[in-house]
């Protein structure tokens, strides 16, 4: 095999072995913890979980000509902290707060569902380390779990300054590798 092929199916390998340990990761933390707490005969609390993904590709070097540059997109994750429950009158509300070690901003999470109704609405809020809003947060979405193309999923588009997005090569990705996108995934599992 050639080097070039060789780090392309490493490359390939890596990522799918972090995928892998992330979905472990991630299904121990809910049920290591309290991921469903009973309100009522049969009935169950919503789990929200969170997660940063950051996206990206790599330049391959020593192409041939006419060959691809760029490999196929991957991505790093690193996951917010578990959810809790809080309850009120009203309804209840699983809450997600905290942060990541590569981004400084602090997010909030919050599904409240309507005791009355069963309406479910999400709020994502994200601030800078200044405490300021990220431009387009919060965002609310009624029953945005109901709608949804992928019901067990949402995500949204964290805005990186150029500046960062240096840093995040820098800190957390290999050489070659450049940063395309970041976004908050949120898993929801009624």
């Amino acid at each position: 095999m050639r080097s070039n092929e060789v780090s392309i199916i490493a490359a390939s390998c890596c990522a799918a072995a972090r995928t892998l340990v992330f979905s472990w990761v991630a299904l121990l933390s809910l049920a290591g913890g309290p991921a469903i707490e009973e309100k009522g005969p049969g009935l169950a609390s919503p789990v929200i979980a969170g997660e940063v993904r950051y996206h990206f590709r790599e330049r391959l070097e020593g192409i041939k000509p006419g060959w691809k540059k760029f490999s196929a997109p991957a991505e790093e994750r690193e996951t917010l902290p578990p959810s809790r429950l809080l309850r009120s009158d009203a309804g209840e509300i699983r809450v997600v707060e905290g942060g990541v070690a590569h981004l400084p901003y602090r997010f909030t999470i919050k599904l409240t569902r309507s005791q009355d109704t069963g309406a479910e609405t999400l709020e994502v809020t994200i601030l800078d380390s200044t405490g300021k809003l990220l431009s387009g947060y919060p965002q609310t979405m009624e029953n945005p779990f109901a709608k949804a193309a992928r019901p067990s999923n949402k995500q949204f588009k964290i805005p990186v300054s150029e500046a960062l997005a240096k840093t995040l090569e820098k800190t957390l990705l290999a050489k070659n590798q450049f940063l395309t996108h970041v976004d908050l995934s949120i898993d929801y599992s009624p």
